[in-house]
């Protein structure tokens, strides 16, 4: 589908790519690996032709077309969220417009045959384009994305950063690319809108190239890796929690034969400076240079520049650090949250989960004082000291000017200046970094340097929003071996899966105006989720399935959006991953609560009547969609429908629905065998 051939770009004296080659196939789902600063983003930009090289090509066939997310980009202010998304369909929407116009001609005059082929083509363009369930499409990829109903129509411009950049990634989905390209997608999605990207591009039917930090989506993604390094690319045909292990396997395999062609090179040149003065050997000598000459050596890739990361021993607390009782905050007439009630106590590892906007960081400043609540109270323990890393931080004027040195000392005035540099240099600030000023570093850079502020406090509780948005996996795991090793309490918003799974002990949802604690890992939390929302509504189900179904029908295969549905159904707690190293133990620091014998029984029997109950409704609602699918299918074959057009799109969009439900009504039954209720 693609080729790429060669490449070559530097900067100045330093080459980004040096003949760089590979081929992106039809369906592979390719990620794109390799520490900050590569040029994973600068390739992606090539591809696309928005970055120019020094040399190479690019070879695209006719029928690849590209939907790319960047980083950062700006958005239509002037139309709602659901406007903008809708834009996906721009041509088809120009095309309705245009038969729109000519069917208004019909009301005036009898149409010429031109027109009357024409609007045969319009018609059949805009079927193929799926123009009859943009709308449908449109409204449940943005609520797949987190969009309530009533967010789609607020205006883009009220929407924050973040929110901008979902309603950018719903218009690249919708677009329905032959090729994907995603420059850190999961930036500013919470945890539920990233199991839903997730299914939506398992299913995906074209190709793909992704750029992302978040191990586990990555691995739930992609199954092959491709890494930069030393300005080219290293394959490997596995997915990511195998391509740590291979290529820790491939760098022994190089030192084995570095070491093995030195000593072959050493015995050689050793060859050479003892016979090439004597006459008898100096032919034999001269022979051996041209075999050293030719050999082409074995270079051991140098590894990237990596973060130092331990967090200092914590001074005592008390055993409770925080308890909140009847915890509750509001802005004006908008409630975030009531009746939060829980402790936390020294030594808890725990994550609050939730979707965004619902309260996370609210709760995290209530914690500290740095708000009041709206009612109940906090109390917080004997000699609790917090080290605080907020998720946006934005410097005034005067920390702009300021040089990394002198704004850290000025919230940490009783470090001299040599320990401060010392600890610069841990985070990767080195040498003349450390006088730049704090205003021009970028927001992955700020976030290190508030990090060495954190390593600097004599804290025992570190409160952590989203600390590794700008960290690649490399800085990740250090971090997180960091977390695990500090003795101290740990609060921390996350929506990095892999980190949450390794690090939380504990975990408090924040959602729909309640905090709700779990006392048991993310893993015990994930479970308890399921069984809660396992049996959710079936019309929900299919209303999410609409685009899927309709898209079947008219092409016949499935489109990429044969996934919708799953943002609403039941979700299941994936397979923990092994930890490597001294995180192997991280995941089990504390183990989930057992419930008693009688509950557990009671449940089952609950649940099984429930589900008995829900089978015989599926089967009965199958039979009478059957039946409408049916005689939908003949309606649609009479003449007269044919020559009413819009009663053959209202019928074709009647049948779509039922299909669309019957989708939603079979995997739901599936997944009733699957967890052993069926018949």
């Amino acid at each position: 589908m693609i080729d790429v051939r060669k490449l070559d770009l530097s900067f100045g004296d330093r080459y980004l790519f040096k003949d760089l080659s590979f081929q992106l196939g039809d369906k592979e789902k390719i990620c794109l690996a390799g520490p900050n600063g590569c040029g994973k983003t600068t390739l992606l930009k090539v591809m696309c032709g928005e970055q120019q090289t020094d040399g190479g090509q690019i070879i695209r066939s006719s029928s690849v077309k590209i939907g790319y997310l960047r980083q950062h980009l700006g958005e239509d202010y002037g139309a709602t969220v659901y406007e903008s998304a809708l834009q996906a369909f721009g041509e088809a929407l120009g095309k309705a417009k245009e038969l729109d116009g000519l069917h208004a001609i019909l009301g005036e005059r009898e149409a010429t045959e031109a027109e009357l082929n024409r609007m045969d083509f319009l018609q059949d363009e805009l079927i193929r384009s799926n123009y009859y369930t943009a709308e449908s499409e449109t409204r449940t990829v943005l609520a797949g994305l987190g969009f309530s109903p009533e967010e789609q129509d607020k205006p883009l411009s009220n929407m924050s950063g973040g929110w901008r950049m979902r309603v950018a990634l719903a218009k690249v989905l919708l677009a329905q690319p032959s090729c994907l390209f995603l420059d850190e997608p999961t930036n500013h999605l919470d945890l539920e809108s990233i199991v839903w990207l997730e299914s939506y591009i398992r299913d995906y039917p074209g190709c793909m190239i992704l750029i992302s930090h978040d191990r586990a989506f990555v691995d739930r993604t992609c199954d092959r890796i491709l890494e930069i390094s030393n300005s080219n690319l290293v394959y490997y045909p596995v997915p990511y929690t195998r391509y740590e292990e291979e290529k820790a396997l491939r760098m022994e395999q190089i030192i084995k034969a570095h070491k093995k062609q030195s000593d072959e090179i050493a015995s050689l040149e050793r060859f050479v400076e003892r016979f090439k003065a004597k006459a008898s050997k100096a032919t034999q000598a001269q022979s051996k240079q041209k075999q050293i000459d030719k050999i082409e050596r074995i270079v051991i890739p140098g590894g990237a520049n990596t973060i130092r990361l331990k967090f200092p021993e914590a001074p005592p607390s008390g055993q409770w650090v925080f308890e909140a009782e009847d915890l509750g905050k509001a802005y004006g007439e908008n409630r975030i949250f009531s009746g939060g009630k829980f402790g936390i106590q020294r030594g808890d590892h725990l994550v609050l989960v939730g979707p965004n906007g619902a309260g996370k960081t609210t709760l995290l400043k209530l914690l500290q004082g740095i708000e009041k609540p709206s009612e109940g109270k906090v109390t917080v323990g004997a000699n609790v000291q917090v080290g605080y890393f907020a998720q946006y931080e934005e410097p005034t004027p005067a920390e702009a000017e300021m040089t990394l040195v002198s704004y850290l000392a000025a919230s940490l005035p009783k470090i001299g200046d040599q320990q401060l540099r010392n600890v610069l240099g841990a985070m990767l600030f080195s040498d003349d970094d450390a006088f730049k000023k704090f205003g021009v570093l970028s927001g992955g850079e700020r976030a290190r340097v508030r990090m060495c502020r954190l390593l600097l406090q004599n804290c025992n509780v570190l409160i952590l929003d989203e600390p590794t948005n700008h960290l690649d996996m490399d800085s990740k795991n250090l971090l997180m071996q960091a977390m695990h090793d500090f003795n101290g309490t740990v609060l921390f918003v996350s929506h990095d899966r892999y980190f949450v799974e390794n690090i939380a002990s504990r975990v408090i949802l924040v959602k729909g105006g309640k905090v709700t604690d779990y006392p048991g890992d993310y893993h015990y939390y994930l479970d308890k989720l399921a069984s809660d929302d396992r049996y959710a509504s079936v019309e929900k189900a299919a209303d999410k399935a609409a685009a899927r179904a309709a898209t079947k029908s008219n092409t016949g295969k499935p489109s990429g959006l044969t996934k919708l549905s799953d943002a609403n159904a039941p979700k299941t707690a994936p397979a923990k991953p092994a930890a490597s190293g001294n995180l192997a133990a991280v995941g089990n620091a504390a183990a989930a609560p057992v419930a008693p014998d009688w509950e557990t029984k009671k449940d089952a029997e609950k649940q099984k009547r429930k589900s008995e109950k829900r089978w015989a409704e599926i089967e009965s609602t199958i039979t009478d969609l059957d039946q409408k699918v049916a005689t939908l299918d003949a309606e649609l074959c009479l003449p007269e429908t044919y020559a009413d057009q819009v009663l053959s799109t209202r019928l074709a969009r009647d049948k779509q629905h039922a299909e669309a439900a019957l989708a939603a009504l079979y995997l739901e039954l599936e997944k009733l065998e699957a967890d052993g209720h069926g018949k």
